[in-house]
């Protein structure tokens, strides 16, 4: 994650956030800004009619909200879902989802069927098992994080705007 301190009021609230994660203490929820959405779902990418997006660069959603069809164990790497479009290509290698807090990609994409349901393989195996009805989330999955380290929190305090500086954050697995 790379931040680039151009306004002394964002360092000054990066600062604050950083400070309240306490080095690696505390987890933050995360999402891929590069990988929001499955990219053939349009799961935020369309935009207004005047070609415009909201504040955070998101647009419309189409409204698929997928639901687990089929138990999955601690493990498991296959997920069946419904509730998506039907008859169409909806994941494809490199694809995010997250499942019951957890964010997984997906390695071998997945084709509805006429009821809109699908299958996928997702890496890596579930962290947690999961059950029918659960929810899939096909837009900004997140996964608790953490910093790398504790020198992560430190912030030039420059009376003058910051330097760029970046940070590694890793997943926090109980």
């Amino acid at each position: 994650f790379n931040w680039n301190n151009t306004h002394l009021d964002q360092t000054q609230d990066m600062q604050g956030f950083l400070d309240m994660l306490e080095g690696p203490v505390n987890p933050v929820r995360l999402f891929d800004w590069w990988r929001s959405a499955p990219k053939l779902l349009s799961g935020g990418s369309s935009p207004f009619s005047d070609d415009t997006y909201f504040d955070d660069g998101s647009g419309f959603t189409d409204g698929y909200e997928p639901l687990l069809i089929a138990n999955a164990a601690q493990g498991t790497n296959v997920l069946t879902m419904e509730g998506l479009p039907v008859s169409t290509t909806c994941f494809l290698r490199g694809d995010l989802i997250g499942v019951g807090g957890y964010l997984y990609e997906v390695k071998i994409g997945g084709n509805s069927n006429s009821s809109g349901q699908a299958a996928v393989t997702v890496h890596p195996g579930l962290r947690v098992g999961a059950a029918i009805g659960d929810p899939v989330t096909l837009y900004r999955p997140t996964l608790a994080m953490r910093l790398a380290s504790d020198s992560e929190a430190v912030i030039s305090r420059a009376i003058t705007h910051g330097l760029p500086f970046s940070l590694t954050f890793v997943e926090d697995i109980p």
